[in-house]
């Protein structure tokens, strides 16, 4: 079963039904009107353990992974509705849904495979990210064997205060930041492209100060990994 909402922002969120247990998931279809092209924002996961305090799905806990199939169905039922709707084509797929792809590796590459397959779904790498919270320095390592761009759910450079906002970090942002620069600079060049994400909040992570902090954590990224193209 699906059902269908439609927000004043332009955007188009699905509620899939899992027919396996009837848990539900969500995607949602972003459309830019600049490029007459669409983003789709699809799930790994029912639920997260992360644990992230200002996110709604962390206090939902994990109560279990999608496999491979039902990650790329997302997509499937995304781009009838798009046909159905008038929505402008999918050509981007972002995993920023419910759920933490490194907790669910396998079946985050599997789909990330099938999405890249030139007889299956024939989307371009660059137009594919998997966004993680990287709850170790090896959860890059573990995704980037995707083709697909990587992008880091960071929301501070501080360490005590990203772990304030992700209460599961077990190791150090310069750590975490260690890991991602080996795995880049072990991608070939065209995926070395990479964004770190911030969610801002008023008054926690939002001054000049917390700017400049994660200007400074930037850098060795931009110093060490040779034709990066790195987002904020």
């Amino acid at each position: 079963a699906i059902q269908s909402y439609n927000f004043s922002d332009g955007t188009t969120k699905l509620l899939l039904k899992l027919v396996s247990d009837g848990l539900e998931v969500e995607t949602v279809i972003i459309p830019w009107d600049d490029r007459g092209k669409s983003t789709l924002c699809i799930s790994s996961q029912v639920g997260c353990r992360q644990g992230c305090t200002f996110c709604a799905t962390g206090r939902m806990g994990r109560l279990r992974s999608l496999g491979a199939d039902e990650i790329l169905a997302q997509l499937y039922w995304a781009n009838k509705a798009c046909r159905l709707k008038g929505i402008y084509p999918i050509e981007n797929i972002v995993f920023m849904g419910l759920g933490e792809p490194a907790d669910n590796v396998e079946a985050v590459t599997r789909a990330a495979k099938n999405l890249v397959h030139p007889k299956i779904f024939e989307l371009p790498p660059r137009k594919v990210t998997i966004s993680t919270v990287a709850p170790t320095p090896e959860a890059f390592e573990e995704l980037g064997k995707s083709e697909a761009v990587l992008a880091w759910s960071v929301h501070a450079a501080r360490d005590d205060l990203r772990r304030q906002l992700v209460p599961t970090t077990r190791y150090s942002m310069a750590e975490l930041r260690s890991g991602l620069i080996r795995t880049l600079q072990n991608r070939r060049k065209k995926l070395r492209n990479t964004m770190l994400e911030i969610t801002l909040l008023d008054q926690i992570n939002d001054s000049d100060e917390d700017a400049l902090d994660l200007a400074k954590f930037c850098q060795p990224l931009l110093d060490e990994v040779d034709g990066i193209k790195l987002i904020v």
